[in-house]
């Protein structure tokens, strides 16, 4: 068991000390950018000037972003909480989903781009992460309904189905395989496009809302012209199109392509034996001789959307993650397949994950190649999975054990059926090393209705440059704060679910009104008394005659969810020196903490703060043992 614990101890050595050095070379050389390709999972080294640069020449594209003179943030949240506000009144949604969709901490997002490292040049593909936009759960909201509402001819749910559908067809003489994409779908949606497939599909969506076409209309075209963002202190708005990572767009852009494809299958002059589409992905066949009448009739649905094809080569097209080829006999067969800009590269087995995690990944990649691979071998399939765990560090023992069991996927199907009703609770914790799967042990025996996901908390993503906008300190949410006295050594610590600026406000309102009432000369009424029972800063304020220093805010820890939240103020206000904070403030904290939180007081010293500039929707939130 000791040899099994230590055998990644040279490893864990090893990566700590190449942590260590590329973290302290980067931070020599901020000019030098670490960031992850937009498709092969591979990571790109770029100068920050030129990063800045491309950047900005992608967004001086008039017909696409506007610059604007003034963040809109306020005015799209009251058009957002507006809409809201109609809805509930007219009864159309509940009391909790008007308080889902409401939102009164939006924050600008900030726009970043993902360097192309299969086109030359590295051109960068926009992403507008919108989590934290007015519109965004207004915009979950529709997305669902129209989710809910497509039944699509066309769709390709996974591989695993295109290649079962695929392996059983015979295409007709002459005909030939051709696959069809469409240049910068989201960006190159006009919004009438898509108030017109709405308006057709109308009858599709109507029994899965309650909302009347008029008003859908509106919320639609609300969330489509609320895109916007902020780069480089400028702040933008998309004027055409619709951005990557707002979460309507994938399903606009689905709704877009099912109305395209309905009229232009209709408008050739051929029939397709089939067609099919992932996301604006398109597969089909044709007789080479109607190549450019096939090419026109797609471009000529609307100047805005284009496509490009890609014709087989020596019978042998790449599609999704697949290589078809067809056969003389016009069937067509496909094996496993990744592009030759992949790197090759999955859940390393030297990687700080769970050890389960890693052999599902493994197990998972080897079931894929020997589903989709109907044309080889059993040997070809087995030395595809060997050289790549082979890539991913996985012991050859291991890779010739997951080799032997790749064709007993349903062996266990019985098993599965008797447990999938079975309803349990799952929580997530961080993975450390021999501590998390004792933990597991304990609950699973303990509490047999309760699953533990452990997540791991050292990623390559950890290592990526922060190329978005910071959000400025004031304008973050959902914070632990502390605030230092003026007058002494003490220091009050707050949480705050909304903006840290309106926290602040009503710290400040406190105290103009403890001045308005000195003013008057009362020094002991009751109403000074209740100011001082308002929050323990009040408190000390009054108690001492002191006051506190609210420009020297300082943000010391953050979560997106409230229950954490709450548990980190408590375990702030224990391990902080001089707190002002009530007793009654920490009763909620278990006194098993005591001694863990005791030894990160003495590893973590006072100052050190996190930085207050740090992406709060990067930032993974605390997950307390």
């Amino acid at each position: 068991m000791r040899n099994r614990n230590n055998q990644f101890e040279p490893i864990t050595k090893f990566c700590n000390k190449a942590e260590e050095t590329t973290r302290r070379f980067l931070k020599d050389n901020p000019n030098i950018l670490v960031l992850k390709s937009d498709k092969g999972n591979k990571t790109v080294l770029m100068e920050a000037s030129e990063y800045r640069q491309k950047m900005l020449e992608l967004l001086e594209d008039r017909n696409t972003y506007n610059p604007i003179n003034a963040d809109p943030t306020s005015r799209f949240e009251k058009q957002n909480n507006s809409i809201v506000k109609r809805l509930r009144n007219l009864d159309l949604i509940d009391e909790r989903t008007s308080r889902q969709l409401m939102k009164h901490n939006a924050v600008c997002p900030r726009i970043y781009g993902q360097p192309k490292a299969h086109k030359p040049g590295l051109p960068l593909r926009p992403v507008v992460p919108n989590i934290t936009a007015p519109s965004y759960s207004l915009s979950k909201f529709v997305g669902k309904i129209f989710q809910r509402s497509l039944v699509s001819r066309y769709n390709i749910r996974d591989s695993f189905e295109f290649c079962e559908f695929i392996n059983n067809v015979t295409l007709p003489d002459e005909h030939v395989l051709i696959s069809l994409d469409v240049k910068a779908l989201f960006t190159s949606i006009p919004k009438s496009l898509v108030m017109n497939s709405i308006i057709t599909k109308w009858d599709e969506i109507k029994p899965n809302t309650n909302i009347c076409l008029d008003l859908f209309l509106e919320i639609v075209e609300f969330c489509i012209d609320s895109s916007y963002f902020r780069f480089d202190g400028q702040h933008y708005e998309q004027v055409f199109g619709t951005a990557m990572g707002i979460p309507l767009s994938p399903y606009i852009a689905d709704w877009v392509m099912e109305t395209l494809l309905d009229t232009v299958v209709r408008m050739l002059e051929i029939p397709l034996p089939f067609i099919r589409k992932f996301v604006d992905d398109l597969i089909t066949a044709i007789p080479l001789s109607r190549l450019q009448h096939v090419i026109d009739t797609f471009n000529s649905y609307d100047i805005h959307i284009q496509f490009t094809y890609e014709m087989e080569v020596d019978n042998k097209l790449p599609y999704l993650d697949m290589l078809l080829t067809r056969h003389s006999n016009q069937n067509v067969t496909t094996s496993w397949y990744q592009k030759p800009i992949a790197s090759g590269r999955f859940l390393q087995y030297q990687s700080f994950h769970p050890l389960g995690q890693k052999l599902n990944v493994a197990q998972n990649f080897a079931r894929r190649v020997n589903q989709l691979s109907t044309n080889l071998d059993e040997q070809s399939k087995r030395k595809i999975v060997d050289d790549q765990l082979k890539l991913n560090g996985y012991p050859k023992p291991l890779r010739s054990r997951i080799i032997n069991r790749m064709n007993e996927r349903n062996t266990n199907r019985s098993i599965q059926h008797s447990v999938q009703n079975l309803e349990y609770t799952y929580l997530s914790i961080p993975n450390i090393p021999h501590l998390s799967n004792m933990i597991d042990r304990v609950i699973r025996r303990e509490y047999t209705q309760v699953r533990l996901a452990k997540y791991n908390v050292r990623k390559v993503n950890n290592m990526f440059s922060k190329v978005k906008d910071p959000v400025p300190q004031e304008s973050q949410s959902n914070v632990i704060y502390r605030v230092p006295c003026s007058n002494c050594e003490a220091s009050y610590v707050g949480m705050t679910t909304n903006r840290l600026r309106t926290r602040m406000s009503g710290h400040k309102t406190h105290y103009n009104a403890l001045d308005r009432l000195l003013e008057q000369g009362n020094t002991t009424t009751d109403e000074i008394a209740n100011l001082g029972e308002r929050t323990a800063l009040m408190h000390h304020s009054i108690a001492e005659n002191h006051r506190f220093d609210l420009k020297n805010v300082k943000i010391v820890d953050r979560a997106n969810n409230t229950h954490t939240l709450q548990f980190l103020e408590m375990c702030h206000i224990k391990n902080t020196a001089h707190a002002v904070n009530k007793r009654t403030d920490t009763e909620g904290l278990h006194a098993v903490y005591a001694g863990i939180l005791h030894e990160i007081g003495k590893i973590n010293k006072p100052d050190n703060e996190t930085d207050e500039n740090a992406n709060t929707t990067n930032t993974q939130p605390h997950t307390p043992l």
